[in-house]
């Protein structure tokens, strides 16, 4: 029994990692909170909150092994559609739990791989988080909870909602306001210029 907890436990801190890192994401390509934390302190805490979920995923997918309350083998949890349980909604977690570990890992050898790959491979990360989504949901014992439904719909809503604003936001960039010039230092070129007429147009 106190397998049975933990391995739900870990599950659901596991869904809920991946949610805080995926929406921490979206959060942070939309300018929303720029001004507010560093890029520094934001890729850490997206970065310590993905390796949180594949920690707890780690033990939840332990748990399933050992647990005997509803047995499942090495294979059911690595081959989809093998499970005898609920195989379509155990085969979601599957994909899940690959689609994270290839994100997380290109993430850590990034510089090999380039921007631009690695920008195409992390944006399975939004389609990872629905399918695990729809694994807690269908396969989740704790489902049918009015407070674990709540956590679905509340973290289903929010993703969809920031994933608009992302959408809306391509391209946007805030404006920069224009750097001060102090009295005394060197004037713009456009000043420059400007001054340079002014003194063409006096020369006799």
């Amino acid at each position: 029994m106190n397998t049975w907890i933990i391995l739900r436990a870990a599950g659901i801190g596991s869904y809920i990692a991946l949610w805080l890192a995926v929406d921490w994401g979206l959060i942070s390509t939309t300018s929303l909170v720029t001004k507010r934390v560093s890029k520094p302190t934001s890729i850490l805490f997206h970065g310590v909150a993905a390796s949180a979920g594949l920690a707890l995923l780690a033990i939840h997918l332990g748990a399933l092994i050992v647990d005997r309350f509803m047995p499942f083998g090495p294979l059911d949890l690595l081959i989809p559609m093998r499970a005898g349980y609920r195989p379509l909604a155990v085969t979601f977690g599957v994909l899940a739990m690959y689609g994270m570990v290839l994100v997380l890992v290109t993430s850590w050898i990034r510089k090999r791989l380039g921007t631009k790959l690695w920008r195409a491979i992390h944006l399975l990360a939004v389609p990872i988080f629905t399918l695990a989504l729809a694994h807690g949901v269908f396969a989740g014992s704790d489902s049918s909870r009015p407070w674990m439904f709540a956590i679905y719909v509340v973290t289903g809503l929010l993703t969809l909602f920031l994933l608009i604003v992302r959408g809306l936001t391509i391209g946007y960039r805030p404006p920069r306001a224009e750097r001060p010039v102090a009295k005394g230092t060197a004037t713009t070129a456009v000043e420059d210029a400007q001054i340079s007429r002014r003194e063409v147009v006096r020369t006799p």
